[in-house]
């Protein structure tokens, strides 16, 4: 059997983002040191860059100069411009960048001529990170980056780890490929990420759900608990607001707990005419005003200032045992006035 001849381009990812670090500790002889690319270097990077970039505070305005092999800073070297980075993002694996290629940049990646991003930091934008590794004589300091300073395009990056700018498009089983990229998307990678990165983002959302589930049950017993403490609140205003008949304190009640306090409530209960009891009570025992100089006596229904008294006792401790024992009107009277005949003007037997 003959191998097909498969004359596919290079591809870039699906979704426009370019990984140009990845995480990990990465040593540079040359330079001593070793880079330590976190999550709080990648975030610490990400954020600066895309600060500058809204503010037109990068070394080109809004874009940073995408070059190759760092010729830029070279004044004996050409500064063609191979792209344009405009917008950084962190994701699980590490710094992603949205870039605009130049017609120069794009030959150069399509075809193959360059495959990997080699970043540029500044050493005064590198913090110390622990002690030295090594030995005395090829001792090494750990340092975290924090801001990009520069890009270029090469085939010898030191950071390995790195994905490739772009790679050959798979022919075996493109459906599957495009179920895997959407899959990837969804959860906030790069659409050409790994089955591993795939799997351990997975596995982080599960065990995330995991820890959520108790907290679901703890709130379902707050809410619970919540619902029967505003169905006793209701209960109560509508006994001492002296709503008696079932029918209405049945459509009353539900009208009462949809509302998110107790002031609510009794203003609602007010608003539909029901007065509290000891204010009815009040207001039934309160003597009538009579504003003549002259005229018949009072009638014999109006109380005396201690009869008055005794009544409105009467009334509280009425309130207060229909309440307490969630008894009808008539029922918390009949009690009081047996066990208090004095409030009533009887004598004790």
């Amino acid at each position: 059997m003959n191998t097909p001849i498969l004359n596919r381009d290079f591809s870039h990812p699906a979704d426009g983002w370019y990984q140009i670090e990845s995480k990990g500790e990465h040593p540079n002889r040359a330079a001593g040191v070793v880079q330590v690319i976190d999550d709080e270097a990648a975030n610490a990077i990400v954020s600066q860059f895309n600060q500058d970039a809204a503010a037109g505070k990068l070394r080109h305005g809004r874009e940073l100069l995408i070059d190759h092999e760092h010729f830029s800073d070279r004044p004996d070297k050409e500064s063609r411009a191979y792209g344009w980075l405009t917008e950084l993002r962190h994701r699980a694996d590490g710094i992603y960048g949205r870039v605009r290629w130049s017609k120069t940049g794009r030959e150069a990646v399509d075809g193959g001529d360059y495959r990997f991003f080699s970043t540029e930091y500044d050493p005064k934008d590198c913090q110390p990170v622990g002690s030295a590794i090594g030995n005395r004589q090829s001792a090494m300091t750990k340092i975290r980056p924090t801001r990009l300073d520069g890009l270029s395009l090469t085939n010898m990056n030191n950071n390995r780890g790195q994905k490739p700018i772009t790679n050959r498009a798979a022919a075996d089983n493109p459906t599957e490929k495009n179920q895997m990229n959407t899959i990837a998307l969804k959860l906030g990678l790069a659409a050409d990420a790994s089955e591993e990165i795939v799997l351990a983002e997975v596995t982080r959302l599960l065990n995330r759900v995991t820890e959520l589930i108790p907290r679901e049950e703890e709130n379902k017993a707050l809410h619970e608990r919540l619902a029967a403490i505003d169905g006793e609140q209701a209960h109560t205003l509508l006994d001492l607001h002296g709503v008696k008949d079932e029918k209405i304190r049945n459509r009353l009640k539900p009208v009462l707990m949809g509302l998110k306090s107790r002031d609510e409530r009794v203003a609602a209960l007010l608003d539909f005419g029901f007065k509290p009891e000891e204010r009815r009570s009040a207001e039934r025992f309160a003597p009538r005003l009579l504003n003549r100089g002259e005229g018949r006596p009072a009638r014999p229904e109006i109380l005396n200032p201690n009869e008055q008294a005794l009544a409105q006792r009467a009334e509280a401790e009425i309130g207060e045992y229909k309440i307490r024992n969630r008894c009808t009107y008539a029922e918390a009277r009949n009690a009081v006035r047996i066990a208090r005949p004095e409030l009533f003007g009887l004598e004790k037997r």
